[in-house]
């Protein structure tokens, strides 16, 4: 990323530090529906476990990387932060993600199969990005929890699926879901809401449940286009900083 090298290796030597926030599991051999994995990966002790490594082992790539799309993660998931905030934090991510992009491909040395993330995860992140601010600009006027715009619930139910049985077809859905209601709705009573949700999968961490620092009032606070002109400035200016920290100009 500009300057600054970003690759595999800095994760492994996190996962294998005594001190380091990752496990070992968590970069090799990863279970790919290890929700809790990805989550650790952008944990603010994560970051403030490379930002405290000496000056010349500082991977400032990956601290920039893991600060953006923690951020636009937090956009979708945070339960207490207003809709103007989220805005400006996929519009930041956005514009970071094209400059990064768009820098590669100017680069007469660069590729974007060796010095940028893949295609798909760029598509996505982008579309994470667009989602979540048509989301706040054009949802009704109720509240709007973004973090209920997801396969959650739906990976929810197909790990209760799996539980029942391990192959299944369409017709086999039909006929298991008044038993998959039944698991969930009896099976489930003596747990908390946020245990009954991550029960029922292995690998799957869900949220959908959690309501801590639920503000309902402040989700149906909707944006005018002044605050979203001021939110677009601030963004820009941050990406642009932040760019500019890894030698992107």
């Amino acid at each position: 990323m500009g300057d600054h090298p970003l690759h595999y290796e800095q994760l492994y030597d996190i996962a294998h530090s005594p001190i380091g926030p990752l496990f070992v599991r968590d970069v090799e051999r990863v279970d790919k529906q290890d929700d809790r994995a990805a989550a650790r990966l952008f944990l603010p002790e994560t970051l403030e476990f490379l930002c405290k490594l000496q000056e010349g082992a500082k991977p400032l790539g990956l601290i920039v990387y893991l600060f953006v799309i923690g951020d636009l993660l937090d956009g979708w998931q945070n339960r207490e932060i207003p809709h103007i905030k989220r805005i400006q934090l996929a519009l930041r991510a956005r514009a970071f993600l094209m400059a990064w992009h768009a820098h590669v491909l100017a680069h007469p040395d660069h590729t974007t199969h060796v010095q940028f993330i893949s295609s798909q995860s760029h598509k996505i992140l982008l579309s994470m990005c667009d989602s979540l601010i048509l989301l706040v600009l054009y949802y009704p006027e109720y509240p709007l929890c973004p973090w209920l715009h997801s396969t959650e619930y739906v990976e929810h139910l197909f790990g209760i699926l799996r539980q029942l049985r391990d192959d299944f077809t369409f017709s086999d859905i039909i006929y298991m879901v008044p038993k998959a209601v039944r698991y969930m709705s009896s099976a489930f009573s003596v747990l908390s809401i946020e245990e009954q949700g991550n029960k029922t999968a292995a690998g799957y961490h869900h949220t959908y449940f959690k309501s801590q620092g639920l503000d309902i009032a402040a989700l149906m606070v909707y944006p005018g286009d002044t605050e979203i002109s001021d939110a677009f400035d601030a963004a820009t200016t941050e990406a642009e900083g932040l760019l500019s920290a890894v030698g992107i100009n």
